[in-house]
């Protein structure tokens, strides 16, 4: 059940871009939205840090009251927080202190897409969140649909850390009012695969078979026993063949998926895959909000 959303800001445009999916999911959950600034100055020469820190306070509650009361005039219930301290850190305080259920947050802010994705804010997030984190696009204006029967696509990879999403992604379509997942596996040739003119030899292409079969007989038991446990909940499956992220991506557009669900790591592990891995290139390649989570949070 989701009760309340956090939606960490800092004054721009860009980070704003994470209210409309906030929104999106709150309006069918009746969620509350809890709306998040840090403010913190640095300590420099000359300078009356206590002055400069309270108006650095003064700036973050105007801005958020702001935000908040045109929530409301939305017929959306809205609470502010400005902790004092470093961003990532003090999101995570808010997280517990405030006991959110789920943190939406845009790619970058004013500290530009690297820092953002790949550098401290969301990075220290995604690594200490004990709650699933939805990242969503700074440059993309439109929301796919969160309400009304949502169809959820889960990557699955054969570990049990992937396996983490899935009670996390049967709750966000309970709480949508009834959705509808989809399983996908990626079977990849390997890396040593012998090409000979323009054409995978014989024993690569049977080794293929043979991964695809292996997928197929897992992602197919997956389903079967989420089907029995949620006989409410429909569920599909698939197997597609090529790099992972790509194959997400591809199933996710012929899909018409509203969103993304995965564990923040599969074998790889939580830094490669924020940093260039699977989650990381669906980030970059994909169009769809990208729900993280942790692997703790989930059972396999």
């Amino acid at each position: 059940m989701i009760g309340k959303i956090l939606v960490p800001l800092d004054g721009s445009p860009l980070a704003a871009r994470a209210l409309p999916y906030a929104e999106a999911l709150a309006r069918p959950t009746g969620a509350r939205l809890l709306l998040v600034q840090a403010a913190w100055t640095d300590h420099a020469p000359d300078v009356d840090w206590g002055k400069s820190q309270a108006r650095a306070v003064q700036e973050a509650e105007t801005y958020l009251g702001s935000v908040a009361a045109e929530l409301a005039r939305r017929g959306l219930a809205a609470e502010t927080a400005v902790p004092a301290g470093e961003a990532s850190g003090a999101i995570l305080d808010e997280i517990r202190l405030r006991e959110a259920d789920l943190v939406v947050m845009a790619t970058h802010g004013r500290s530009g897409l690297d820092r953002w994705v790949y550098g401290s804010v969301a990075q220290g997030v995604l690594a200490r969140s004990q709650v699933p984190v939805l990242l969503v696009r700074a440059w993309q204006e439109e929301v796919p649909p969160l309400g009304g029967h949502p169809r959820l696509l889960v990557p699955l990879d054969g570990s049990t850390f992937a396996l983490a999403a899935l009670p996390v992604a049967v709750g966000v379509a309970d709480s949508l009012g009834g959705g509808e997942l989809v399983l996908v596996r990626a079977a990849q040739l390997p890396e040593h695969a012998v090409v000979a003119e323009g054409r995978v030899i014989a024993y690569v292409d049977q080794q293929l078979e043979s991964l695809k079969a292996e997928a197929q007989d897992y992602v197919q038991e997956v389903a079967g026993r989420l089907a029995k446990e949620h006989p409410a909940l429909q569920v599909q499956f698939e197997v597609r063949v090529g790099p992972p992220a790509e194959a997400i991506v591809a199933a996710s557009r012929e899909h018409s998926a509203s969103m993304v669900v995965m564990a923040t790591h599969g074998r790889t592990g939580l830094s490669r895959l924020l940093l260039g891995s699977v989650a990381g290139a669906v980030l970059r390649l994909g169009s769809l909000p990208l729900l993280l989570v942790r692997p703790q949070m989930g059972s396999a």
